[in-house]
């Protein structure tokens, strides 16, 4: 070889390896390759992050409380096979359909399997195994996210609660991990730890289900606390399960309406309104002769069976719920002073819960309406355009049970911190409804009531409970074309010192089995019993979750 081509070939060489180490270093700086050859060397999978609980005033949780676990697929491992016992037959179809996916990925699993080698992570179940105060609390759809209730009003906050934490893990460029190399669990982001603290107790909570379940096929019951406002327990049947939602919007068997913020017709226990107006127009002295109907315009209304109460005072008339009296009251207050009366009490105004969460103003009859002689009798005694939720119900009827002060009523007590403070929610400030003198004398009229008049189902040997009765027509008629009721108990106990205001409703019925009436004493007597018994050594969330 002649020294020409010796030289010509080692140049060539030369330039040869350059541009080789040009490239390795233009590989070497580009980050879309870098970030590639990182993909093919590193798989990891996120687990569902962990999201904030409800606590109840006590501090007691009512989500995520029992126990949930999620296991770790590894590419090229014998976990497929082995999990298959231990989830869900839709799982199982998902587990099948990645089978050979060269990435990792998590499956809910029934139980902790780590004993198998499976790599496994608690995350704690939403709801309980018997779901607590479900249509305060709301569900959340197939993401995760909040979409009813508090868990959408709260969405936010209890997202950002917990950890988000990965699985990662070594693999080869086929995705298989690396021998030696065993999936390790990262935190990439440390979430708040916040929760919200509301104000249900959840033993009352319990109770009034209970109850519900016992008696009521359609309605509501809510418990309010007489010196705040604060809302104890909200029960609406018939419930749902917030982790099967699809099932009650098949059903659709009104499972998903929440009661206790959905307008109803009223019926007698507005007569509570319309005594306090007459106190406070001078007309408590007011008296009427009840023949069992009354015609006023031209048209007829009856009492009860057209039963004539006779010569009857204001506490008579409540006690007997006497539709006669308060016609001819009505008309003597006129409808402006009704119609005020109606909204001081906290009728057809919007009850704030949440963000976003709050129940229906409802309705109150118009001001023209009312210049209809026939329509001011008939919101006389609760009837006509007058529609209320329970919980507009429950905080009229607080009014005589906190002395004559309107407070609004409270689902949140605030937000919780991860150290377990509280931050407070700014109650709004009560408001004067009537006097003091009054409500106690309007107490009184309540008491008897129950001890005299219609309302004697309310009766527990508990002690003395004071209420008002209310049967509501409703437009509605079953198949037979008899027309649905709604019946309303409404009350404190115990009658002279509230501890408790309790609204009872159940809606669209014929006659039901057990009274409205019934049914209150039944919370009572368990307000009873719990006020009473000796405080439980077991926690209650050890109770609720077995």
């Amino acid at each position: 070889m002649s020294f020409r081509r010796l030289r010509a070939l080692v140049v060539g060489l030369a330039a040869g390896i350059g541009l080789v180490l040009c490239r390795v270093y233009w590989v070497g700086q580009n980050a879309g390759y870098a970030q590639s050859a990182l993909q093919q060397t590193e798989r990891e999978a996120a687990l569902p992050p962990d999201r904030g609980n409800f606590y109840d005033r006590t501090g007691r949780l009512l989500t995520g409380l029992a126990d949930g676990w999620y296991a770790l697929c590894v590419p090229g491992s014998d976990g497929y096979a082995e999990l298959l016992p231990y989830v869900s037959y839709a799982e199982q179809t998902e587990l099948y359909r990645r089978r050979n996916d060269a990435s990792l990925f998590f499956v809910p699993v029934d139980r902790d399997i780590s004993a198998l080698g499976i790599p496994c992570r608690r995350l704690a179940q939403r709801y309980l195994p018997l779901p607590i105060a479900v249509h305060l609390l709301g569900y959340r759809n197939g993401e995760g996210q909040g979409v009813a209730g508090l868990e959408r009003a709260y969405d936010a906050l209890l997202s950002a609660s917990g950890d988000e934490v990965v699985a990662a893990c070594a693999a080869s460029a086929q995705g298989l991990p690396l021998t030696g190399s065993e999936p390790v669990f990262v935190t990439r982001h440390t979430g708040t730890g916040q929760g919200v603290a509301l104000t249900l107790d959840a033993d009352i909570q319990r109770l009034c289900e209970g109850i519900a379940d016992l008696h009521m096929t359609r309605g509501c019951i809510v418990v309010l606390q007489p010196d705040t406002g604060e809302i104890l327990a909200a029960v609406s049947v018939p419930r749902y399960d917030p982790n099967d939602v699809a099932k009650s919007i098949a059903a659709d068997d009104t499972s998903l309406i929440d009661r206790l913020l959905t307008p109803f017709c009223v019926g007698s226990v507005f007569k509570i309104v319309a005594a306090a107006a007459a106190y406070d127009a001078g007309l408590d002295w007011f008296t009427a002769d009840c023949t069992g109907s009354v015609t006023v315009n031209g048209q007829t209304y009856r009492c009860a069976q057209s039963r004539a109460h006779g010569e009857v005072n204001l506490r008579a008339a409540l006690a007997q719920s006497c539709n006669c009296y308060f016609i001819e009251l009505g008309q003597r207050l006129g409808a402006e002073r009704l119609a005020a009366a109606a909204r001081a009490f906290g009728l057809g105004q919007s009850i704030p819960l949440a963000p976003g969460l709050q129940s229906d103003a409802a309705s109150l009859p118009s001001a023209a309406q009312l210049q209809n002689a026939g329509d001011l009798a008939l919101f006389s005694f609760g009837q006509g355009a007058l529609t209320a939720t329970p919980l507009q119900i429950a905080a009229m009827t607080n009014v005589l049970a906190d002395g004559g002060l309107y407070r609004t009523p409270a689902a949140v007590q605030g937000v919780r911190r991860a150290d377990g403070s509280i931050t407070p929610n700014e109650a709004p400030e009560p408001r004067r409804v009537c006097s003091a003198a009054t409500a106690k004398v309007l107490r009184s009229m309540l008491h008897t009531v129950v001890e005299e008049g219609i309302g004697s189902d309310a009766m527990t040997g508990a002690g003395a409970c004071a209420g008002k009765t209310g049967t509501a027509q409703t437009g509605q008629f079953d198949a037979d074309g008899r027309e649905l009721l709604n019946y309303w108990f409404t009350g404190f106990y115990p009658a002279d010192a509230p501890r408790y205001t309790i609204t009872v409703l159940q809606d669209a019925r014929q006659a039901p089995e057990t009274s409205s009436a019934a049914v209150f004493a039944d919370v009572v007597q368990g307000l009873h019993v719990l006020d009473t018994a000796a405080p439980k050594a077991t926690p209650y969330n050890s109770r609720l979750s077995a």
